[in-house]
C-alpha cells in the first residue's frame, strides 16, 4: 500500500529535484525556533520611543473618556497612581479638599484641587466609579515587555518579571522576534 502512494504522481515529490522523496514537500525538516535566541537589535527608530509611543497611544485611545479629562487636568502620572490605587472603585472628589485627603497624598493637593474645580457643581463633589482602564495598563506592560526583550532579556526573564507564562510573552514580543 505504501508502494501505491510513493508512486502516485506529483504526490511526494522533492520541490526542488523533481525526485520522489519520503517526505511530502509541505513537510519542513528545519526544527522549530528555539527560546533562547537573540532578540534582533533594535533599529535607530525603535530605540528609547516604545514607552513614550505606549503612553501616548494611552492617552489618547485606550482610555476612556473620563480619564482622558483627568490626564488633561492632572497629567498621566498622576492619573496613572489613581487608577492603580482606586480603578474599579467609587470615588469621591470633593469639593473642597483638605491637605489630610487620601488624594491630596496620592496625587498632590494642587491636583486634587484641579478636579475638584472641574467636577463641583453647586459646592457639591462628585461621586462615580474610576474606570480600571486594564487595556490600557496592559499595552504600558506589553510595550516595556518588548523593549526589554530588544535590549537582551529573556522570554523567561520577562515572563517572570511580569508574572506572566512564557507563551503569552513569547505572543506579546512575537512582531519584532523574528
Amino acid at each position: 500500500m505504501q508502494e501505491a502512494v510513493a508512486h502516485h504522481p506529483g504526490y511526494w515529490k522533492d520541490a526542488t529535484h523533481g525526485r520522489r522523496m519520503g517526505t511530502p514537500e509541505f513537510a519542513s525538516p528545519v526544527s522549530p525556533p528555539s527560546r533562547d535566541i537573540a532578540p534582533p537589535p533594535p533599529s535607530p527608530s525603535q530605540r528609547g520611543t516604545g514607552l513614550r509611543q505606549a503612553a501616548a497611544a494611552l492617552a489618547t485611545e485606550l482610555l476612556p473618556p473620563r480619564l482622558r479629562e483627568f490626564v488633561r487636568l492632572i497629567g498621566l502620572p498622576a492619573t496613572l497612581r489613581l487608577i492603580e490605587r482606586y480603578g474599579g472603585l467609587r470615588i469621591y472628589i470633593p469639593a473642597h479638599p483638605a491637605p489630610d485627603h487620601p488624594f491630596a497624598g496620592l496625587i498632590g493637593l494642587d491636583k486634587l484641587r484641579a478636579l475638584s474645580a472641574e467636577y463641583a457643581v453647586d459646592g457639591t463633589g462628585l461621586r462615580f466609579v474610576l474606570p480600571k482602564a486594564q487595556r490600557a495598563f496592559d499595552a504600558i506592560r506589553n510595550e516595556q515587555i518588548r523593549t526589554d526583550f530588544s535590549t537582551g532579556k529573556s522570554v523567561r526573564a520577562l515572563a517572570a518579571e511580569h508574572q506572566l507564562v512564557e507563551r503569552q510573552v513569547a505572543r506579546i514580543v512575537a512582531d519584532i522576534a523574528f
